[in-house]
């Protein structure tokens, strides 16, 4: 679309905001299409504290002597004698003996860049590290869906945002080729109309057209202000599983997106974080490994994947719901000697959801005799073959638009189909 017309057309789209609003209020959950929530883990996880490898338990407690997590503390799962789990993830550990979670192991990219800004780059871009990419691979998908975005949105047939961020900023994911694919909501306030001028005409100068570009933005959240006040404001009685708010940060986050699937909406993407994983020092407690910052994160990840998951049963959705958690990369195998890990490559991703094949997919991790600060976890799967198998597994996303999407074919791996 021509920026250049946008606001003429933010405005006719403005016009028909009322209509879509009592659509928007008078919506059941009857059409039940497929939902995936993102869940990006900030700061770069620890794989090897989080899905701990047991067949290899020796060279761990070796490598990392300051840190590891003592074997009888370690949560059993369900089906395997070599792999458990942190014991501050019990919740997740129910999940999967419940068949409804699952793990790939050591997913990646080669040429790996220890850099969070540029690693987190590759992940939501879907790039390769030698190149740079400037729209997000879920946006890309997205634009498939929803022609000509963001012009002629929203409408009759699509009043909903394509994807959602709630959280405290947007995501490279969503980025489109035009604009943003997404509505940015932050968890503890509620949306209201930015009041932004739709006639206003900013000068033909390189600081007129960002100004412009950004009215723009806020053009179109405007669009969907009444459409998320109505979902928001909608009864439903959550899992009394959830912490208080503020307690939880992450549990805060998927609380709005349970509200906001149980109200009907037809956004087909979530998108939430949990910061603070880039544990370089006190990623543990001195004096009981099992407890310390790491475990605190892992806790509130537990809790609110919990939580939201009752949700989804309570309303009947947990059949055409799941997620992925994923961070921008993994930690070192050798621990450092400030309690903590330093940046490393390869990482375990979590799904959750009842359409999952279950199981941890991929050979536990191979931990050296005699580990060194240069060895990190060899990647198994490329992370893009992990996207291919969410957009054709989960979306059913054919083939050749995948390709389309990812730019190259990368064969899926078996996560979904039960």
């Amino acid at each position: 679309m021509n920026r250049r017309l946008f606001i003429k057309k933010s405005a006719v789209a403005a016009t028909m905001l009322p209509f879509i609003n009592l659509v928007q209020s008078c919506k059941t959950n009857t059409k039940k299409q497929k939902i995936f929530v993102l869940i990006q883990l900030v700061g770069g996880n620890d794989g090897l504290n989080t899905l701990i490898p047991l067949d290899n338990f020796k060279n761990i407690v070796a490598a990392r002597s300051n840190l590891f997590i003592p074997e009888n503390k370690v949560l059993t799962l369900k089906g395997t004698s070599i792999n458990g789990l942190h014991p501050a993830l019990e919740g997740v550990r129910d999940l999967y003996n419940n068949g409804l979670a699952s793990f790939v192991q050591s997913v990646g990219y080669e040429n790996q860049s220890y850099s969070h800004f540029r690693s987190a780059d590759i992940w939501l871009t879907g790039s390769e590290a030698s190149k740079v990419l400037y729209t997000g691979w879920m946006a890309r998908f997205l634009e498939t869906r929803y022609n000509g975005y963001p012009e002629g949105f929203p409408n009759l047939t699509n009043p909903d945002p394509p994807a959602i961020k709630v959280g405290e900023s947007g995501t490279f994911a969503f980025q489109g080729e035009v604009m943003d694919m997404s509505i940015v909501l932050n968890p503890l306030s509620v949306p209201e109309s930015s009041g932004t001028d739709i006639d206003k005409v900013e000068p033909n100068t390189y600081a007129g057209v960002s100004v412009k570009n950004i009215r723009e933005i806020f053009l179109q959240t405007d669009s969907y202000t009444g459409v998320l006040k109505n979902a928001l404001d909608s009864t439903f009685t959550h899992s009394k599983l959830y912490p208080k708010k503020g307690v939880n940060p992450l549990a805060d986050q998927l609380k709005v997106v349970a509200q906001l699937i149980n109200a009907g909406l037809q956004t087909p993407v979530y998108m939430v974080d949990l910061k603070g994983f880039d544990t370089h020092a006190e990623q543990v407690s001195a004096s009981d490994t099992t407890k310390g910052s790491h475990a605190n994160l892992l806790k509130n990840l537990s809790q609110a994947i919990t939580c939201f998951w009752d949700d989804m049963n309570h309303i009947g959705r947990e059949n055409d719901v799941a997620g992925m958690v994923f961070s921008e990369f993994g930690r070192r195998i050798i621990s450092n000697n400030s309690l903590g890990t330093d940046h490393g490559a390869a990482q375990p991703l979590l799904f959750f959801g009842s359409g999952l094949n279950g199981d941890i997919i991929g050979k536990n991790p191979s931990i050296p005799d005699k580990v060194t600060v240069d060895n990190n976890i060899e990647m198994q799967y490329d992370f893009r073959n992990i996207y291919s198998s969410i957009l054709n597994g989960w979306f059913n996303v054919s083939e050749t638009e995948v390709k389309d999407v990812l730019f190259e074919t990368f064969p899926k791996v078996n996560i979904f189909g039960k």
